[in-house]
Formats: C-alpha cells, sequence, structure tokens
C-alpha cells in the first residue's frame, strides 16, 4: 500500500513536471525570440498614452516586438534620437525635415501626433480670429517646437501673418503660459499637447482662435503630422526591415487600440499621471477628440505622405523649412 501512494505521488510530481515545461516553455521561447526596441517618451505628453497604452496590451510582443520606453522631460526626449540612443521614436516632425537636410540620414516611416495644439485666448477677450492677434502679446513655449512651426506656416499661408514678427511674441514655460494668460499679460497662448488639453477641458475659461489641423483638414482632408511623426534612422531600417516593419505594424496598431474609450480610460486610469491628465474634464476632452479625428494621423500610406509632404512644401514656400528632402528616399512606406 505504502509503495503504491510513493508510486502515485512520484507520477503526480513528474507531471507536474511535464505540465509546467508544457506551460512555461512556448512562453520562453517567444521571449526569445522577440526583438528589442528602445524609444523614449516625453512625460507630461500624450507620447505616454501611446507607448505604454499598447504595450502593456501586449500589441508589440504580439509583433515581436519587446519595447522599452525610457521616459524623459521633452528636452531629453528630443536628444535621444539625434545622440543615436534610440534608433527610432515619435519625433518633432519638421525638426527631423530641418535634420535630415542638415545631413541626418533619418525616414519618416509611421503616422504619429497630428499638430493637435491650438491658439487659445480668454473666453472674454475680444479676439475671435487669428487675425485680431496682429500687435497683440501672442506667446508659445518654443519656436523650435514641430508644432509651432506646423502652426506659425498656417497661418502665414491662410492670413499672411509671421506670429514671430507681427505680434509682441513672448517665449515662456509651459505652465506659466496659462497663468500669464490668466492674469491677461499675454493676449493667447500655444501650448504643448498636454496643457492644450487642459485648456480645451475648461470651455468656461479658455477659446480657440485658430487650429492648425482644421486649417490643413480643409484644403486637404487630412490634418497635419508633423507634430509628431514615427522617426527612425535608415541604418536601424536597412539593417533589419522585418524588424522594422513589425515595429510599424504595433504602432500603428498601437494608435487604433488607444482610440477605443474603453481603452483609453485604461490607460489614463494607471498611466495618466506621467501623461499630465489630471481631472476627469481632460481624460474625458481626450476622448473626444480621438473620437473626432483631432490627434492622431493612424495610416502611413501614399495618399497621407502625398498630402503630407504638400505641407512641406507650403512651409518651405513661407520659409519656415530652407529645402524638401525627397519623398520617395525619406517618406518609407514599410510593407
Amino acid at each position: 500500500m505504502k509503495n503504491n501512494v510513493a508510486i502515485i505521488a512520484c507520477l503526480s510530481i513528474l507531471v507536474s513536471i511535464f505540465a509546467s515545461a508544457f506551460v512555461f516553455e512556448p512562453t520562453a521561447v517567444m521571449a526569445q525570440g522577440l526583438k528589442k526596441v528602445k524609444v523614449t517618451a516625453a512625460r507630461n505628453s500624450i507620447l505616454i498614452l501611446y507607448t505604454h497604452g499598447p504595450k502593456d496590451a501586449g500589441i508589440f510582443k504580439k509583433h515581436g516586438i519587446d519595447l522599452e520606453i525610457d521616459m524623459r522631460p521633452f528636452k531629453g526626449h528630443m536628444a535621444g534620437l539625434p545622440a543615436g540612443e534610440v534608433p527610432c521614436t515619435t519625433y518633432a516632425g519638421t525638426a527631423a525635415i530641418a535634420r535630415i537636410n542638415k545631413g541626418l540620414d533619418w525616414v519618416i516611416v509611421g503616422g504619429g501626433l497630428t499638430v493637435m495644439q491650438e491658439v487659445f485666448v480668454l473666453k472674454n477677450s475680444p479676439f475671435k480670429t487669428i487675425s485680431d492677434l496682429k500687435g497683440k502679446k501672442f506667446a508659445s513655449w518654443s519656436t523650435g517646437a514641430g508644432a509651432f512651426k506646423a502652426m506659425r506656416a498656417t497661418v502665414m499661408d491662410g492670413y499672411g501673418i509671421d506670429v514671430l514678427k507681427d505680434t509682441e511674441f513672448v517665449q515662456a514655460a509651459p505652465p506659466a503660459l496659462l497663468k500669464m494668460l490668466d492674469r491677461g499679460q499675454i493676449d493667447s497662448m500655444f501650448n504643448i499637447s498636454s496643457l492644450t488639453i487642459a485648456a480645451a477641458a475648461q470651455p468656461d475659461k479658455y477659446r480657440s482662435v485658430f487650429a492648425p489641423n482644421d486649417y490643413w483638414k480643409k484644403k486637404t482632408g487630412q490634418g497635419i503630422i508633423w507634430s509628431a511623426p514615427l522617426v527612425c534612422w535608415r541604418k536601424w531600417v536597412d539593417e533589419d526591415k522585418a524588424r522594422a516593419t513589425a515595429f510599424v505594424k504595433a504602432w500603428t496598431e498601437g494608435y487604433r487600440w488607444l482610440r477605443k474609450p474603453e481603452n483609453l480610460k485604461t490607460v489614463i486610469k494607471k498611466w495618466g499621471k506621467l501623461a499630465a491628465v489630471k481631472n476627469e474634464a481632460q481624460a474625458k476632452t481626450y476622448e473626444n477628440w480621438f473620437n473626432q479625428g483631432k490627434m492622431l494621423i493612424v495610416d502611413w500610406d501614399e495618399a497621407t505622405r502625398d498630402k503630407q509632404w504638400k505641407f512641406l512644401h507650403m512651409a518651405k514656400k513661407h520659409g519656415i523649412l530652407k529645402k524638401i528632402p525627397n519623398k520617395e528616399k525619406y517618406g518609407l512606406i514599410l510593407k
């Protein structure tokens, strides 16, 4: 009897070992087969949401990518790709074009954040349109950011106003801009993505007088991708095109995943603090803007590339860009 019990116990142990092997071995093999890719993501921005959310949902692993996210202040994020610390990330678009023009062998390979930032004034101010701000105090956090350059180009194109020359231009840190607008120290502001959301979430206090995306949609049917498209080093793409293609597919699927309200809510609950989503009104604004297609251009295809290169030519016409890189060579469509 004792021998039978011992035999049964041994068999149970063996079955458990074999079962464990069948459960864990494929997972280990899968993990070994993943290709590691590191990206940077600026804190206090939507970049936190569209990197961490899809990663947590397993979208990158599904495409064979082990995504490492290096969260940094905005300046650190902007420094990572040029320094070669990461091979690919969403990057200020017009700044990327300027660097390509200076010789960096980068390529645009995927969609990304549009110029969702808008020009805000106080709700009770007398300014109704962007034209009313000529000669007034116009403020922004940066003159070199992709979104600012895109906004400046569209205002020049549509209204003949150069916000750097035809206004009393003020540059200040993003949080300071809101306070300065509240105090009447400036007449308008163009701010980073999270503080744009903060302003839009308070319609009783702030009002938009110009949206670059809306202007470009009227001209081409599409917003402006040059706030933060997906940009990579060409050598990294050429080194393993299958990896690069899988990475872009994962990124694209991640955008679609994030646009679903239930997924967005999950991400904001976990990562909202790092993305500077501070209250329910701001979370709801993100949801509404995603539904309205105001924030992301998901697909990077020939039609999108044509419309976005048309924007670059417009920006060159107004002196925002010195030259335009070859569309076929630097606007890669990976399939």
